[in-house]
This record gives structure tokens, sequence and C-alpha cells, in this order.
């Protein structure tokens, strides 16, 4: 068969190649002869950029997926190339990334429970839009809600004016950051540095404490719940550890807090325990004001009850080791703070003993307290340190001789040279960025330097059921040791720059104290002359300007045992004068300073609203836990028909509004009459501070423990040991193991 080539005689003519059909997108060309070449395409499919053939760029398919029969897909739109494309596609991603980098931010920023809510929202498929928008709203509404508290000060009841007979000249505490910033007016110019230099421009000076959040990052990687049975509520546990470093670490301060938490994350045992977990939660219920019934302890299905008791089961298995735990030596400290807290300080006592002694046994009150490791012997030393301090102030308070007459012989050092023996809390108000330290360690060494000297004071001066042993020399050096004290705190906590709770409270026992020192004095026999007068009228004017400072910056309502201890102090002191008076005191030497008859009525209306001010305050400690409760009941059952009326109605907006929070049964309100639910559990030997006048056993310290007190002024009759066995019946286990009572 003949080729058929272009060279045989029979050759066939090869026709052109007819052009090809116009796209629709008007790309692509002829390759005819017409043609004038190849038109480029804006960018080929992917399909093809992987081949690396010549795309017509065809849409929905290209010529050559549809030959191939491959998926056709580009990544540009239809006018775009592939570079304008990456732009296209990196701005979205942008906008996609910059809302997650929020969500983000949020989840670093916010608090613990807000940040688990926010992860409850994520794994419910809410979109991240919607989530932030959520979080922001709810910030909103939070920081209105907090704008109340955030107030630039508290009202006083009854008069809102300070009292003329404490705006004395010399009163230091009128030149104070706090007083300015409440009183006066801001300066209308000058620089920055000015406002910050009176307080102005600072958060510490113009919002109350309990309007801050701790802001440790430890919290966040703790898990409490692996430490109790009692909750698995992580949230809501350390909450009730914030507040417990905020509101009761810094006074009592029985236990190192950085390790202890470290060492709660990090599964460790060394530093934390789950007796120890439990008492401090035990503790912290009394703390958390949206606790119903936080006060009645004795109620088995409050946490307060449930942590309690699952301490004491704890306390028990721990004390019949034959080796002793560090945590267990301090758990003892929380567990009597708790006792006190219950008005059961004769059980507490026998925490406090087995605390000492085992704290003996291992050696804490050493230089080297007992070990050669340096991190142990921190904690081991401020251990100890925390336990002769606490004991200090319940004993010269109790008016007993020390359980530990001598300190610890390991030395307090600088908080400025070695920060990390105390620690540090940083806090941040609600709207700001701002974080502010709150002088942790100064607040601690100083107040173990004060109970230092309680405690030699105690040691020279009480003898078990005697009375003090008290001369005119004693009492002048006492003073004296007092006054170098107050003349050397550091910078952050002197008359001028206090600001905290903790901060003023110290300040009250200074002069709380040396009201004392006069006052056993007087008890002794001594004359009370003009230079007496004169210290007792100074110390209880500063007493006076500190409480009410306490209240117009912070208010009454933050849990503060020791604050109850100075406003029992300062009502007696005003309920004395006032009887004095209307003739109905008992000894007016040791009663009042002030002649009443001279009493204008300008000043009567001062005592009274200063009486207001101490009986609300002890009402409102009274929410918190059931001393107060005691307490509020022995001012208030003092107090005349139309004080009381004039307190009723500072204590509630209305009547009705008071009934309805009862019935409610919200426990946020002490109940007025109901003196059996008050007076069932008491076990108390704790001394208020006030004046009795002598009987003919002349057992004054007698006359002022609490059970006497309640049985006194409310004519009840209280067994020795009903509160006790009412507990037993009721399956809380609070007697220690060891009779040590």
């Amino acid at each position: 068969m003949e080729r058929e080539d272009g060279s045989g005689p029979n050759k066939r003519r090869l026709l052109p190649l007819a052009p090809a059909p116009a796209s629709a997108s008007g790309q692509g060309g002829s390759a005819g002869a017409g043609s004038k070449g190849r038109r480029q395409v804006t960018a080929a499919c992917e399909a093809c950029r992987r081949r690396k053939s010549k795309c017509n760029a065809e849409r929905p398919k290209c010529s050559l997926c549809v030959r191939h029969g491959t998926d056709c897909r580009y990544a540009t739109a239809p006018t775009e190339t592939h570079s304008q494309a990456l732009k296209r596609k990196h701005s979205e991603l942008q906008n996609q990334i910059t809302p997650y980098q929020e969500l983000f931010d949020l989840l670093k920023t916010k608090t613990e429970s807000e940040s688990l809510e926010i992860l409850k929202r994520i794994r419910s498929g809410n979109n991240v839009d919607s989530i932030i928008r959520h979080a922001k709203d709810g910030d909103l509404l939070i920081q209105l809600s907090l704008a109340p508290e955030s107030r630039r000060r508290y009202e006083f009841p009854y008069l809102s004016d300070m009292p003329a007979s404490i705006l004395l000249p010399d009163n230091l505490y009128l030149r104070s950051y706090v007083f300015e910033t409440t009183f006066r007016a801001p300066p209308s110019h000058g620089f920055a540095g000015d406002w910050q230099r009176d307080g102005f421009g600072d958060e510490r000076y113009l919002k109350p404490y309990h309007a801050a959040q701790n802001v440790d990052p430890s919290f966040s990687d703790v898990m409490v719940s692996k430490w109790t049975t009692v909750s698995t509520d992580e949230p809501l546990m350390r909450r009730l550890m914030n507040h417990y470093v905020m509101f009761q670490h810094p006074w009592t301060a029985g236990f190192h807090m950085d390790y202890f938490l470290k060492d709660m994350a990090a599964g460790r045992t060394r530093f934390c325990s789950s007796l120890l977990v439990n008492a401090v939660l035990a503790a912290s219920c009394h703390m958390y004001r949206d606790f119903p019934d936080r006060n009645r302890y004795w109620l088995p299905r409050t946490l307060g009850y449930q942590f309690s008791a699952e301490a004491k089961r704890l306390w028990e298995i721990e004390c019949r080791k034959k080796v002793v735990k560090l945590t267990t030596v301090q758990a003892a400290v929380v567990l009597n703070i708790v006792s006190i807290l219950t008005a059961m300080d004769k059980v507490g006592t026998s925490y406090m003993l087995q605390a000492a002694a085992m704290a003996t046994s291992m050696d804490l009150f050493s230089a080297n307290t007992g070990t050669r490791d340096k991190r142990a012997r921190k904690a081991r030393a401020f251990t100890a340190w925390g336990l002769f301090c606490w004991q200090a102030w319940q004993r010269f308070y109790f008016t007993l001789p020390p359980l530990i007459p001598d300190p610890p012989a390991y030395p307090l050092p600088d908080p400025q040279v070695d920060p990390e023996f105390y620690g540090e809390v940083r806090i941040r108000y609600p709207g700001s960025q701002n974080v502010y330290p709150i002088h942790l360690g100064h607040i601690i060494k100083a107040n173990f330097e004060l109970r230092k000297l309680m405690n030699d004071m105690a040691s020279e001066l009480f003898e078990e059921g005697k009375p003090p042993r008290v001369t005119v020399e004693k009492t002048l050096e006492c003073k004296s040791r007092m006054d170098n004290w107050l003349a050397n705190l550091p910078e952050p906590l002197t008359p001028t720059k206090a600001v905290f709770p903790d901060h003023f409270k110290m300040h009250l026992e200074y002069y709380g104290n040396i009201i004392l020192l006069v006052r056993f004095l007087i008890q002794s026999g001594v004359p009370l002359d003009l230079t007496w007068q004169g210290i007792i009228t100074h110390a209880e004017v500063r007493l006076e300007t500190l409480t009410r400072l306490y209240y117009l910056r912070h208010s009454f309502e933050l849990y503060d045992p020791l604050l109850m201890h100075w406003l029992v102090f300062l009502g007696d002191t005003v309920l004395n004068k006032l009887e004095g008076r209307n003739s109905v005191a008992p000894t007016a030497a040791q009663m009042s300073v002030i002649p009443t008859t001279s009493m204008s009525a300008t000043d009567f209306e001062s005592l009274r609203s200063t009486l207001i001010l101490c009986a609300k305050g002890l009402y409102e400690q009274g929410r918190n836990f059931h001393i107060g409760v005691l307490t509020y009941r022995l001012i208030r059952d003092r107090m005349k028909a139309n004080d009381v009326d004039i307190l009723r109605t500072h204590l509630f907006a209305s009547s009705t509004s008071s009934s309805s929070s009862a019935s409610s049964g919200s426990g946020n309100v002490v109940s007025d009459d109901d003196p059996p639910l008050m007076m069932e559990y008491v076990q108390a030997d704790w001394l208020a501070p006030i004046v009795t006048a002598p009987t003919s056993d002349n057992d004054v310290a007698k006359q002022r423990t609490l059970n006497y007190l309640l049985k006194e002024y409310e004519k009840l009759s209280l067994e020795p040991s009903s509160g006790v066995e009412d507990l037993s019946e009721a399956g809380s286990t609070w007697d220690p193991i060891s009779p040590a009572r």
C-alpha cells in the first residue's frame, strides 16, 4: 500500500484547522492562520498548575480538565491573579485571627471563674463573636454592679460628719491620704505628681479593699478539689482560697502562702495537706458574703460545717501518727482561729496547746528550725513565728501568761532584703489595669514585732488566776516600747500612708493597747490623775479617728474579727460616757475620763453617733461569724430604747425589707430576737474588751468572759458542755483528740 505523505504522486492536501470558537470569557486564542497568538490567561486552575499545562481558564471547567476528567478548581476569583488572591486570603485570615486572638487574651486576663465560663461556651459550640460579645457585655455589667462598691466614701450612720471632738490640730490621721481624699477636693491645677502625692491619683485611697481582686497567677494552676472530698466546685473553692489570702492571711500568717499554693498546684505534700486545705476552706466560708447562714456554723448543710468536720476527721488521723508534719502545726493554728470565730475558744485552746507541743518537738523555735534545707527552713521559721505571734495575741487579750515565753531564734528578715520570706499579695480594682501590692512583707513583719511586744508584756503582767501585776514604772516602760514600734513603722504603714484594713488594724491595736495598759494600772488602785487622763484621751481620739477612717474607705461589711474586738472596745467606752451622763455608770473613775455633767448636747450627739456606728459594725460582722452576733447583742442590750430605734433605721432599709430578708432564709440578716439560737453552742472564755464594775470576789477577768456577760445581759442559762454535746449529736467532730483542756 502506498504511503500517504507529501512526497507521493497521490498526496492529499492538508486543510488548515478551523479557528477555535471564541470563549465566553474572551480568554484563550486561535492557532489558525487568522490568529494573532495565544492570549494570556489571568490565572490557571489548580490542576493545570500541578500538571504545568496550558490552561484556557474556562469556568467552571477548563478544556484540559474536561478532556482528562479531573476536578477543576480555581484558587482565584475570575479577574484575580494569584498574587492578588494571596493578598486577599491573608487579609481574610487576619480578620479571622483577630477575634480568636481577642478570645485568647480574654482567657488570659479574666478571673478563673470567668475563664471557665468562656470555656464552657466554647465547648457548647457558640461562635467566637457571640462569646466575645457576651464576655464584654458581662464585664460591663460587672463594672456597673461594682460601681457602688467603688464609691468615693461610705456615709456615716446618724451624723454624716466627723465629730468635732476628734478634729484636733495634733491628730496626725487627719493629714492622712485617706482623710484628704475623702474630705478634701482634689487639686484643680498642678502637676500629676501633686495628685499622686496627695493620694487623689491612687485607686487604693479612692476605692474599698473588698472591691479589688487578687491577681496572683498561682491560683490558675491550683486544683483545690484534689485536696478535699467536700466539694468539686473548683471556681468556688478558688474564690474561697482567694478570700483567705486577702482577708485572713495578712493578719494571722500561720503558714507560708506561696509555698502552700505551689505545692497544692504540683500535688506535693511537703507544704500542703488535705488537713490544712480543709481548715483554710472552713475559715474562708466565714469571709464569703454570698454564702447563706455563714455565721451559723452548726448547720450541717453549710459548707463551713462540712469543711470543719472534714478537717476534724483528718486532724484525728494526723494526731495518731508518730511523725509530726509541718502542715499539721499550721492547720492547728487555722482551726484555733475558726474556734474563736464560732465562740468555741474553749475547744480551740486544745488546738493551740497541741500546736505548741508539736512545734517544740520539731525544734521549730531554734535558729536552724530543725533542718538544713534552706527553703524548708524559711517555711518552718515562718510557721514558728506565726504560731508564736498568734498565741501571743490570744493570750494577751485573754490576760493570760504566754504558752510560748520566748520568740523563735530565727531572726525576722527585712522584707526589702528577703521578700520571698513573706510573699506578696497584688490586687487590681474593677475597670483598671493598675496592679498594687498591699505590702504584705511590711504588714507581717510589723504585726510579728507587735505580737512579740505583747508576748513580753503578757509575761511581765499576767499570772494565771490573778489580777495584772502593774506599776507606774512598768506601764510607762511598756508604753515606751509601743511608742518605739509605732515610730519605726515602714513608710507604707505610717499614719499618712496607711490605707488597707490590715494597715489600720495595727494602728488600732497600738492605741487600744495603750488604753488597756492604763486601765490595768487604774484597776490596781493608782489614781486617774491628769497625766493618765491625757494619755487615755489622746489614745481614744486616735482610736475613734482610725475606726471612722476604716469605715469611710472600706465599710464594716468586710470580714474582720480584730475590727470586731475594737468596735466592742470603742462602743463600750462610749456607752460608759453616755451612762455616766445619765448617772447609771458604776465607778466613774474607771468608766470615763470626761466629766459627764459638763457634756454639751453636741458632744452627746457625737457620742451617740459613734455608738450607732460601732453597733452597726458589730451587726455587720455578725453576718460573718457567730461571735459577732453575740458581741452585737452585748452592746445593743445596753443601749437605750430610742438609740436602738435609731440603730434599726440604719440597719434595715425598712422593716418590710428586713423581715422579708429574714424570712427568705438568706442568712445575711442577724436575728435580733432569737437568743436560744445564738446561745446554744457558746463555749467561750474570750474576754470582751470592756470595763466592768468590781464585785465582792474582785475577779474582774471572770466578769469579762463572753459566757459570763451573756448570762448577765441576756439572762440565759448555759450548761458548761451543752455546746460540744449538741455539736456531737448533730454529727460534728469539734473536740480535738488530745484532752489538753
